[in-house]
């Protein structure tokens, strides 16, 4: 059995590269989520591998994450669900200044780095458990399912899918667009 966890291709929100405070963060995610991908963005050519007959496509159901699995197998079904959704960005509230989104995220990758290093339970963390258990669900009806997801839940996912036995088969975290994450059990 195979999952293989797919980023979504690169937003069609054009940032006009304003800095946010900690409260401004939510409506800037808001407008990202509102949004598909690029019109001139494409999958890599290594992803049509996946794609075999018997492969299930899931996506979240997030615009620019549906946008991205027809882009990958347009004349496929795609089934969506809310459990393959990214997650929210918790800007610390103690920090006055406007920083860049980027800034913002890089507090969201340590925090989420600490949290998965201890474990620690959290509502994102019950969700990918579900998650991989729908994913895997699918996987011994398919052997194999293509799930085009996002770079902050997917790093959940990631932990999750090892805790419950799965191998990774890739070497290096890629956390591009259209990267791929394969699991093998």
């Amino acid at each position: 059995m195979e999952i293989h966890l797919v980023r979504h291709g690169r937003s069609a929100l054009v940032h006009d590269g304003r800095w946010f405070r900690w409260a401004d963060v939510p409506a800037y995610e808001d407008a990202y989520d509102a949004h598909g991908i690029r019109d001139d963005d494409r999958p890599r050519a290594e992803l049509d591998a996946l794609l075999d007959p018997s492969a299930k496509i899931v996506a979240s159901d997030l615009p620019r994450a549906i946008a991205s699995a027809q882009r990958l197998a347009p004349d496929r079904p795609i089934e969506l669900s809310p459990l393959l959704r990214e997650i929210r960005l918790e800007p610390p509230r103690w920090i006055p200044v406007r920083l860049p989104i980027q800034i913002w995220d890089v507090f969201s990758h340590v925090q989420w780095s600490y949290r998965l290093f201890s474990s620690a339970d959290h509502e994102y963390v019950r969700r990918a458990r579900a998650a991989v258990d729908w994913l895997a669900g699918h996987a011994e009806r398919s052997s194999s399912i293509v799930a085009v997801t996002h770079g902050g839940f997917r790093r959940i996912l990631d932990a999750r899918l090892v805790t419950r036995g799965w191998r990774r088969a890739f070497e290096r975290k890629s956390y591009h667009n259209w990267s791929v994450w394969s699991y093998r059990n």
